[in-house]
């Protein structure tokens, strides 16, 4: 069975979808807990942190965090990006049918790999911690988020879109 990489704190969410998945990439949907597939997302103008709130249940779900997640947040432990300041501004409206609405989340992420993290990273963090051969998914090199309307079903791609490597 081929792993992908799907971060830790994705795992309980991201469904992967197609057969174009492997270890150095993987798409899919983000589904919550309770099943629900349609959210209220999240995100800062610069692009560096996502969330999601199911419109089900209320959940709510951090995507991402450029600095905690990636290779730059998770193993480099790039200070500048700890501060990554700025409100979070909630997508209620689509851009293409003006509707106020719901959305579906699709996310991409890519990866060097896990003999590349291995590698790469000689299992330590930037600051010495050790890190395990399963640490791999979250020193992911890229994150993208795309958008589905739930009322037009059109999508908007790349509501962020970042590399972390």
């Amino acid at each position: 069975m081929t792993a992908y990489p799907i971060p830790t704190h994705l795992k309980p969410f991201l469904t992967p979808l197609g057969e174009k998945n492997s270890e150095l990439s993987v798409t899919g949907v983000i589904r919550c807990k309770c099943g629900h597939l349609l959210f209220t997302p999240y995100a800062n103008e610069a692009g560096t942190v996502a969330a999601a709130k199911c419109r089900s249940c209320g959940s709510k779900i951090l995507l991402f965090h450029a600095g905690r997640h990636g290779w730059d947040g998770f193993v480099a432990k790039a200070g500048y990006l700890y501060d990554l300041s700025g409100r979070l501004t909630a997508m209620d409206t689509c851009p293409h049918c003006r509707q106020k609405t719901a959305f579906g989340l699709r996310v991409s992420i890519t990866s060097a790999g896990r003999q590349d993290f291995i590698d790469e990273s000689e299992l330590t963090d930037e600051d010495g911690n050790a890190l395990s051969e399963e640490d791999w998914v979250n020193a992911f090199d890229s994150f993208r988020l795309d958008v589905i309307c739930a009322a037009c079903g059109k999508s908007t791609d790349s509501v962020i879109d970042i590399e972390t490597a």
